[in-house]
């Protein structure tokens, strides 16, 4: 869908999403001290306003204009508008995030065609401070034979291939990479949904003494 088409979906209903971040999100960047941060494709900002809630400067970065807008009022209705900034770019535009360079960068099932996502990561990695962190999630290809929900279109499901090319043809180091299998309800039943998670860094600087 293009933008209008989720300003639509946005306007709708009070929420698209959870308000809760997602698991591995949560799993995976728990521990880290706060900084800046940028959600990218971030909807009605669930991730930003959760790290902005935890102390960080956080960014939404959506290119649905109703999204951000319901992301920004949300983060007033927290208190969090001092720390909370919203921003209406495309995810694979090499427009510059407001808070960068940052210290994290979140895309959390930002599910388009491999180029565009590679140009997302892409932009995303230039974004980031030397030691900074990229973390991404989506549903993985392998969800269409081993799992349920999400798109149903195998060419917007990246392959581990896939996101370990766009990776490193954008200079990040990855700590981990690989399938995890998350749990929900469907029709009050209990299933799975196989989901592929990527963590890495921006190379550290390298000083000559």
């Amino acid at each position: 869908m293009d933008s209008r088409a989720w300003d639509d979906r946005y306007r709708s209903t009070d929420s698209v999403w959870s308000p809760s971040p997602n698991e591995f999100v949560k799993e995976y960047l728990f521990t880290l001290p706060p900084g800046r941060m940028v959600d990218v494709a971030g909807g009605e900002g669930r991730h930003a306003l959760w790290f902005a809630q935890r102390g960080w400067e956080a960014e939404n970065l959506d290119f649905s204009s109703v999204a951000v807008s319901k992301s920004l009022q949300r983060a007033s209705d927290l208190s969090l508008g001092d720390r909370f900034l919203g921003h209406v770019a495309d995810a694979n535009s090499s427009q510059d995030f407001y808070l960068a360079p940052a210290n994290l960068v979140v895309i959390a099932y930002l599910q388009i065609p491999a180029p565009e996502l590679a140009s997302a990561i892409a932009n995303a990695a230039r974004q980031l401070v030397a030691g900074g962190v990229l973390f991404g999630v989506w549903h993985a290809r392998e969800n269409l034979t081993d799992g349920v929900g999400g798109p149903q279109n195998p060419a917007v499901l990246p392959t581990q291939q896939e996101l370990g090319t766009a990776f490193s043809e954008a200079n990040l180091v990855v700590s981990f990479a690989g399938l995890r299998r998350r749990s929900l309800e469907v029709a009050g039943e209990s299933r799975e949904a196989v989901d592929v998670v990527v963590m890495a860094r921006a190379p550290e600087m390298v000083t000559c003494g």
